[in-house]
This record gives C-alpha cells, sequence and structure tokens, in this order.
C-alpha cells in the first residue's frame, strides 16, 4: 500500500531535492573525486530511498525527476 503524499510534501522534498543537488553540482565541479563530493552524492541517494521507503514507488518518480540521473553518474 502506498502512502498519500500531498501537495505541501511534494513541495517540501522538491526544495530539499533542489538543495541537495545544488550542492552535489558545486562539489563535483571543485573536485569530482573529493570526500565532500561523494558525501554529496551519497545524501542524494539516503533521500531518493528515503522517499521511497515512506511514499512508495510513485512518490519517488513524482519527486526524483532528474535526481536519479545525477547520482547515477
Amino acid at each position: 500500500m502506498e502512502a498519500h503524499i500531498s501537495a505541501e510534501t511534494i513541495e517540501r522534498l522538491e526544495k530539499q531535492r533542489r538543495l541537495l543537488l545544488k550542492t552535489y553540482q558545486a562539489e563535483l565541479a571543485k573536485d569530482p573525486a573529493s570526500p565532500a563530493t561523494e558525501s554529496s552524492r551519497s545524501n542524494m541517494i539516503a533521500l531518493r530511498h528515503s522517499i521511497n521507503q515512506i511514499y512508495g514507488d510513485a512518490a519517488t518518480l513524482e519527486v526524483n525527476s532528474d535526481l536519479a540521473s545525477a547520482v547515477d553518474r
């Protein structure tokens, strides 16, 4: 059973996703192999997995439109 996800929750998760993606992209531009880059990537992966566990696959697809492509590099 998938949990219902409100518009407010989607907005909050999108804001968090954008911040994590921006941080990751900045760290990646500085040094792709740095611990900070790996930490930022790990944070994005953790968010994606958390959303999936809490809200299910539908929410993961809805919230993580471009997060997955950045993480899978």
